[in-house]
């Protein structure tokens, strides 16, 4: 007789070791509609309060974004009916007018951060919260020729409207058509549990996904990690269990630590008691580990039920301490430092690292093993911030550039052939974003490696320029140019060409070489 089973034993439900293995069986939007809300304030908190945690999404922001993601415009000639001559000259005018743009202040609603300082708050609250929306908003003031200005959001302000549970048209704020493409937002008119009006927070707005025109309204930063998933898991989330438990023992540990440094004398006293002041107890108030007490006193009775009015004895850093009378101290059994507590912290952190696609070494800035070692620890990480940098990119940064473009056709400062037709619409709009390059290990080895890939053609001096100091290489060239002309002007060398060492130092004893020798020819 056949008896058929299962093929894979993580199947199976028999086994002792899969026998308690539970798991979700809901789709992507149902295990988040329960579960999101827990998660993001869960993971603002160990960014606030976890130092592994908070160094790990500020890591990612300073490797994703640093500086800030570039815009550099990149247009088919071909494509536009246009000259590639006349494509440089549009290329360097809308890269001129999106830099005014987007270092100003004016281009956030609230006028607190220019572009670059946006893109590193979206990915922080994205990293944060699982997800960010940016609002395209519009506000005329005086000192910017521009009208569009970007309102960043924090994933909690997307919700349902009062009252209104999740159905397959809308949850979690989101609401989407029969093809599951989104159709429109729901946001909070306030932060919720804001200073003031709390109740505010419940009052929803909705915002359509796109305009009349097919342009995006909202900016929703977020990565799916399964199809049909509408809004982002906060990044900590799978290290949340793992993070925690982490800090409870650091913790512990430091606590350990800090009784055993700690060498008090206990004075006991057979006679009356001597405690100078047993409300206060041993320590400053503002340095203690337990609370002052309070006398309990029954409500109905009017009789004390608790006398705790003395405080706690506490151990401290050379304390004297004063018992009372008749009584006396029970020491503990002394532990001695933890000798595995470093290379269990090591193991730990590894593996929360890893799940979050990063190195160890990356977040906690601790290259303390070879060259090799290093550098492949810092190219492994640079693969996810590469990943991250295309998402942000895509997200945020280019539908923001395209509505840069679309207002300065809308305002006449740009004209652009054939902007109306849609195909050329979108080689209008085309452009890369670059960010800062990695750090640089061995500047003389790896900047020889970047001219191998110039002289190779492999890159480009403009994009190799933007990525090693975030500058632009005709700006470098017009500069180069007005120091060529000083230095002629001036009947000055091209730098490198003097070496001080051989032009100098060699040169002189050469000559007194070859002057003595002509002296000995004429002498003889």
């Amino acid at each position: 007789m056949i008896v058929k089973g299962n093929a894979w034993d993580g199947a199976s439900f028999l086994s002792k070791a899969m026998r308690s293995f539970g798991f979700s069986v809901g789709s992507a939007d149902a295990d988040l509609d329960v579960s999101r809300d827990v998660l993001e304030y869960r993971s603002r908190a160990l960014f606030n309060n976890a130092p592994f945690a908070g160094a790990a999404i500020e890591t990612k922001c300073l490797n994703v974004v640093g500086t800030g993601l570039k815009c550099r415009p990149k247009l088919k000639a071909e494509m536009l009916g246009i000259t590639r001559e006349e494509a440089k000259e549009y290329e360097k005018k809308i890269a001129a007018l999106f830099e005014v743009w987007a270092g100003d202040k004016d281009c956030d609603a609230e006028r607190e951060n220019n572009f670059y300082q946006l893109q590193d708050l979206a990915l922080k609250t994205q990293l944060i919260c699982g997800d960010c929306f940016g609002l395209r908003c519009f506000h005329e003031v005086p000192s910017s020729p521009f009208t569009l200005c970007i309102k960043l959001l924090e994933g909690n302000r997307c919700q349902n409207p009062s009252g209104q549970a999740s159905n397959r048209k809308l949850a979690m704020g989101v609401e989407s058509g029969e093809n599951g493409d989104v159709i429109a937002y729901h946001f909070s008119k306030y932060p919720n549990y804001d200073v003031q009006n709390r109740s505010k927070c419940m009052e929803t707005v909705r915002v359509l996904a796109f305009d009349s025109f097919g342009y995006r309204n909202v900016f929703h930063v977020f990565n799916q990690d399964r199809p049909n998933q509408r809004r982002g898991v906060p990044w900590l989330a799978p290290v949340i269990v793992l993070t925690k438990k982490q800090g409870q023992y650091v913790d512990s540990e430091l606590i350990a630590a800090l009784t055993r440094s700690f060498f008090n004398v206990f004075v006991k006293h057979n006679g009356q008691q001597t405690v100078t002041n047993p409300f206060v107890g041993n320590v400053d108030p503002a340095q203690r580990e337990t609370p002052m007490p309070t006398q309990q006193v029954d409500s109905s009775t009017g009789i004390v039920v608790q006398d705790a009015r003395r405080s706690a004895v506490e151990m401290s850093a050379g304390g004297i301490i004063d018992l009372g009378m008749n009584e006396e101290i029970q020491v503990a059994e002394r532990h001695t430092a933890n000798d595995t507590y470093s290379a269990f912290i090591d193991s730990v952190l590894t593996e929360v690292s890893a799940r979050l696609g990063m190195s160890m070494e990356m977040v906690l800035k601790k290259f303390n093993t070879s060259y090799n070692a290093v550098r492949a620890a810092i190219l492994e990480t640079w693969k996810m911030f590469k990943k991250a940098r295309m998402n942000l990119a895509a997200d945020f940064c280019q539908p923001v550039y395209d509505a840069f473009i679309d207002e300065c056709v809308a305002l006449g400062i740009l004209e652009l052939p054939g902007y109306n037709d849609s195909l050329k619409r979108k080689f209008w709009h085309r452009c890369s974003w670059i960010g800062d390059a990695p750090v640089m290990l061995d500047p003389q080895r790896e900047t020889a490696a970047l001219k191998m890939q110039v002289d190779e053609q492999f890159t480009t001096r403009h994009d190799v320029v933007t990525q090693i100091n975030g500058g632009d290489y005709d700006d470098n060239l017009e500069i180069l140019a007005e120091e060529m002309q000083a230095r002629e002007d001036r009947n000055l060398p091209e730098p490198g060409t003097v070496n001080k060492t051989e032009s100098v130092s060699t040169s002189v004893i050469d000559d007194e070489a070859q002057r003595k020798k002509d002296e000995d020819d004429s002498d003889g």
